[in-house]
């Protein structure tokens, strides 16, 4: 009597698939500039999920990349949010329609909230220089950069969001009860759910209950657990 929720990354298409259709990478998508184009990319995607009996979708990315060097810059649609806002909320409207109960649409996750694409070269201290490390801007550049495709996204149905790896000056993202609660939750009006990264909820600390906790208590409303 549990029921099983399943989440896939079709990122750019279900493309763990065989035979699916496998779309570019989102800065291609950038360059091409296509709103329409976009919708439609989403209406496919949830079609080749729905065959497959999966309605959650980790996807749009809606990173606005500032270092080309980030190694998930290809993930982004660009360096402008004002290019990236409406692309992502076309393909937010593509993937869930305009009701959510229809039996052709998906959950679409916006993310990864919010500043994954503006991380400082040499702020990472788990996966090389500068992917998952540290957005060093203060609240105003965050805001105006950085958040713009999650007001629209949410203002455009979104119930799902993903929390990024990154940290914002000198906390985690995963543990930033401010950003995760007091902006997103409460000044935003979001009022779906907060997914964590792949096993992020990890790095807040090397004790599992207090990483657990912590980042349930700042806002985070599902652990993504993919080893236990």
């Amino acid at each position: 009597g549990i029921p099983l929720i399943y989440g896939v990354d079709a990122v750019h298409g279900h493309g763990n698939v065989s035979g699916a259709v496998v779309f570019p990478h989102n800065i291609g998508l950038g360059a091409a500039g296509d709103a329409e184009l976009m919708e439609r990319i989403g209406k496919v995607t949830a079609a080749e999920m729905v065959a497959t009996g999966i309605y959650w979708n980790y996807a749009p990315v809606v990173a606005v990349p500032q270092d080309i060097r980030w190694g998930r810059t290809y993930e982004g649609y660009g360096e402008d949010p004002d290019l990236v806002t409406p692309l992502a909320a076309a393909y937010l409207e593509g993937l869930q329609g305009s009701d959510l109960a229809d039996g052709t649409t998906v959950l679409a996750t916006p993310k990864h909230f919010v500043g994954d694409g503006g991380t400082s070269w040499g702020s990472s201290a788990t996966t090389g220089s500068i992917d998952q490390g540290v957005t060093e801007v203060d609240e105003e550049t965050l805001r105006a950069l950085h958040l713009p495709p999650y007001v629209e996204a949410i203002n455009n149905g979104a119930e799902s969001i993903m929390a990024s790896f990154s940290s914002w000056n000198d906390t985690k993202v995963h543990a930033d009860e401010f950003l995760l609660t007091d902006v997103l939750k409460d000044e935003l009006g979001f009022g779906g759910s907060v997914v964590s990264d792949w096993a992020a909820i990890d790095q807040i600390s090397d004790d599992y209950y207090e990483a657990v906790v912590t980042s349930i208590n700042a806002g985070i409303d599902m652990n993504m657990v993919p080893y236990q």
